[in-house]
């Protein structure tokens, strides 16, 4: 099982699908008798991971057809995202008026509809033009791999509809039109309180109605795990239908009719719960997993095979990573594995029998916990004393709820009162008690992503806790988890500094630190409808390093691109100086930039080169003009100052030669000018635009200009987040695609 794990991971580690055929001496091992069953496991695993990844990407849209308008027709399925500006649905594809083989090749296509007059829901089909891009995404740092979320959900292509010519229901049953009826139905019987979205997400497996409150309330009670469909749901459906079909067998046995048959009533039942509940919450690739596992566990007792639960483990692991080979790369497969592994070593180590209900479930909840600390630790950074007793007391409620649900949800959609007014009841006390937890102070501690040997070491000290043990030999391990709780330390040496700057698209973001300080020059791209792209490209770095203060904040000027994440950072994090240059900024309290010249940061020296701005400048003119430098490399941030600055700061003799120059405005015409690059002599030229945007940054003029002088480009479209250490030895610049490169990833 191993050697074929271990094929599956080396395929997901490659950087390209064609790196494959550097693996082939492998198969030389198939030579020796000891090592030729290892190496036949191990080249199958590479086998299916390499079938999986070439037929995902076989029907991925091409980068050479990005931005290409095309007419489609198709389903709509799943749940549709809706808001007040936007509807986001993901389409199955079954019709393409083309005759290019790579749209015609397109299953399933995730597309957003901008001022929608209509009403899309899932099951209806759709003819529309639609403007298709590449699944590409953002890579930063420690953010989420979107590439991978789109290949494993078979969405060949992301875009926006440009125009709706049909809009028809289904005819017949299809199992997108009953979602979306039932969901319409749940949303008209229970419309208020808690119950409206609570039985969205633990019926129909929908978190679209969730908000930020709502997952913070589950994270710091370590309760998100009952409101994802996911094992525990699917384990208690079967459950039940096991219980059902044992009481079905005992009445037919009653009635005098025997048969070998009777005794996989139950089995055939508890299948059926589980597949019907799986199908209902919309077979997603956690449901899909969960679903798969309790499938193996049922096959051994239908043949009557004698099959130890670790076996079952085993052939369940294997089983699904067959299916979704890149399910190793996902927290959610780890964490179900590893809860499960944790329940069946407490089984096999804790067989009293005059141990009651409740101890046996206090015991599973404190192994879970201790089991999985490690883990939660390095996937979430985050630490839960409550959890445990949270989840010994939420988790039977739940699974008694689920158990119900078949009986209750007809019920209440028949239009039973009584029953929808005392499930509203049941989730509005359950949500206040959960609220209630989550607002004890001292249960919850955010931490910084440990390194891999504190989680190794933190590992074995759990085991070591987890043993049947007498209780002094056992808590000598509590010293070796300390580790996981302190915090981290400052990373950069006095006199260096690191700086990240973020894929944000068509924005700037860049964080500069030093020894002991932070600072953040600009905040992103804010979105038309609502948010900004802060949380999902600056926010999981500053999360992995648990910062929950940000010591100094440069905005180089108001524009959208620049400032639209200031509001979403107000809300992660205090905030101590803030300095910008335009004056919808000062008038935040916002100090101004061009009244102050330079400080030093850990022996790191900050200085702006910005001019007092004059009354016909426009906001981008009024941008910072931030120098970051400590004797061996430095660091220039421009903002969309463009032409009359550079040419002030030319006049005024304040450029000095830099190692890494960020384009101004994007690569735009309007900066960069000829005289500027001469005098600045960088090394490196940055580009922060977004992929294939339609202002066309960087122009081509400003690449032709950098490229005359010999000067090293990066773009965040193409590279990535581009990391930089400026050590006192010397400059090291990084592309985080690059580094991070695998298989799925656009070139």
């Amino acid at each position: 099982m191993i050697y074929y794990l271990a094929g599956l991971l080396t395929v997901a580690l490659l950087p390209s699908l064609s790196s494959v055929y550097y693996i082939f001496p492998v198969l030389m091992l198939l030579l020796h008798p000891f090592l030729r069953y290892r190496a036949l496991l191990y080249c199958l695993g590479v086998l299916v991971a390499t079938l999986y990844g070439a037929w995902q990407l076989h029907h991925r849209l091409p980068l050479a057809l990005d931005g290409t308008d095309v007419r489609l027709g198709g389903v709509v399925l799943d749940l549709p995202q809706h808001s007040d500006q936007r509807v986001r649905f993901e389409l199955a594809v079954d019709q393409v008026l083309t005759e290019e083989p790579s749209l015609k090749r397109l299953r399933r296509v995730q597309l957003s509809l901008y001022q929608p007059e209509q009403i899309i829901k899932a099951g209806q089909y759709l003819e529309l033009e639609v403007r298709l891009r590449s699944p590409r995404s953002l890579m930063n740092p420690y953010a989420s791999d979107r590439e991978l979320y789109y290949l494993q959900n078979r969405l060949d292509a992301t875009g926006y509809v440009r125009q709706l010519y049909l809009q028809s229901d289904v005819t017949g049953w299809s199992l997108p039109g009953f979602r979306q009826e039932l969901s319409d139905r749940l949303h008209l019987r229970f419309s208020e309180g808690h119950s409206s979205w609570l039985l969205q997400a633990i019926v129909l497996g929908s978190r679209l109605d969730m908000s930020a409150e709502h997952w913070e309330v589950l994270r710091r009670t370590g309760t998100a795990h009952l409101l994802v469909v996911s094992g525990l749901h699917i384990g208690v459906a079967a459950g039940a239908g096991l219980l059902l079909g044992r009481l079905l067998m005992a009445g037919v046995l009653l009635c005098g009719f025997t048969s070998v048959w009777l005794r996989r009533i139950p089995l055939l039942l508890a299948l059926l719960l589980a597949v019907s509940y799986a199908c209902i919450a919309g077979l997603g690739l956690p449901v899909q997993r969960a679903l798969i596992m309790v499938t193996i566990f049922l096959m051994a007792e239908w043949f009557l095979k004698q099959v130890s639960g670790w076996a079952r483990w085993r052939w369940a692991l294997a089983a699904i990573l067959t299916c979704q080979p890149l399910a190793l790369l996902q927290p959610g497969a780890w964490l179900s594995f590893s809860a499960v592994a944790v329940l069946l070593w407490l089984a096999q180590t804790c067989k009293r029998p005059d141990t009651s209900a409740w101890r046996l479930a206090g015991q599973a909840q404190w192994a879970i916990f201790v089991g999985m600390l490690p883990l939660m630790a390095l996937l979430f950074n985050q630490f839960g004393l409550l959890a445990p007793v949270v989840n010994l007391i939420a988790v039977p409620l739940f699974s008694l709820l689920i158990t119900l649900l078949p009986l209750l949800i007809p019920v209440s959609l028949a239009g039973s009162e009584s029953v929808v007014w005392g499930v509203a009841q049941f989730l509005d006390y359950f949500w206040s008690g959960l609220q209630w937890s989550a607002d004890i102070p001292g249960v919850f501690m955010l931490l910084a992503r440990p390194d891999p040997i504190v989680v190794a070491i933190a590992s074995m000290a759990c085991f070591w806790l987890l043993m049947p043990l007498p209780l002094h030999w056992r808590w000598v391990s509590v010293m070796a988890l300390l580790p996981l709780l302190w915090p981290r330390s400052s990373e950069v040496p006095p006199g260096e500094f690191h700086a990240v700057v973020f894929d944000v698209g068509q924005g700037l973001a860049v964080l500069v630190e030093t020894h002991q300080h932070r600072l953040l020059y600009d905040t992103g791209p804010g979105f038309v409808g609502g948010g900004s792209a802060l949380p999902f490209t600056i926010a999981p770095l500053l999360r992995a390093q648990n910062v929950n203060h940000m010591e100094h904040l440069v905005i180089s000027h108001g524009d959208f691109d620049h400032a639209g994440g200031y509001p979403s950072l107000k809300q992660m994090m205090s905030i101590g100086l803030k300095e910008g240059g335009s004056e919808d900024l000062i008038s935040l309290g916002f100090q101004s930039c061009h009244e102050r010249q330079e400080w030093v940061y850990g022996g790191v020296h900050f200085r702006y080169l910005t001019p007092a701005p004059q009354p016909e400048w426009s906001r981008n003119e009024q941008s910072c003009v931030l120098e970051v430098r400590n004797g061996a490399c430095s660091l220039l941030l421009p903002g969309d100052a463009g032409l009359p600055v550079e040419f002030g700061l030319v006049r005024t003799g304040q450029l000095r030669p830099v190692t890494w120059l960020v384009a101004g405005h994007h690569g735009s015409r309007s900066s960069s000018s000829q005289v500027f690059i001469e005098h600045l002599q960088p090394e490196y030229v940055i580009y922060t635009a977004g992929y294939n945007n339609r202002f066309g940054h960087p122009h081509d003029d400003v690449v032709l200009r950098f490229d005359r002088f010999g000067v090293n480009a990066r773009n965040t479209a193409t590279d990535g987040a581009i990391v930089l250490h400026a050590k006192k030895g010397g400059c090291e610049t990084r592309s985080w695609r690059e580094e991070r490169r695998r298989y799925w990833h656009s070139r």
